[in-house]
């Protein structure tokens, strides 16, 4: 599970991230259409072992776009879907490849 920690201010963030951060920024900004805020991370536990539950189909997402809030469905093209797994306690669940970005649009397919 990812717990954010520590709200930072831009010049707070590790040289060697700045880049990663000021293009997620950037991103966020594009697809939101305001500025995304920046925070310290634990590293996520990633399970050594997962099931495979199938393919993912679609995501249904909520966020704040141009200060209203939105909901998104996105349906997967079927070359494009991701599979979706479960660590082995069903408590975590991960999206693993597929064939898409997202982009200022959204997820977009790329097959």
């Amino acid at each position: 599970m990812v717990k954010r920690t520590t709200k930072r201010k831009a010049g707070q963030v590790p040289l060697q991230l700045r880049a990663k951060v000021n293009s997620a920024n950037k991103l966020f900004s594009e697809f939101t259409g305001h500025n995304g805020e920046c925070f310290s991370v634990e590293k996520p536990d990633m399970p050594n072992v997962a099931l495979v539950v199938g393919y993912l189909d679609g995501v249904m997402y909520e966020t704040i776009r141009d200060g209203k809030t939105e909901k998104y469905l996105h349906r997967f093209k079927k070359k494009s879907r991701p599979l979706l797994c479960s660590s082995s306690d069903g408590k975590q669940l991960i999206v693993l490849g597929g064939a898409y970005d997202f982009t200022d649009r959204g997820i977009v397919d790329k097959k």
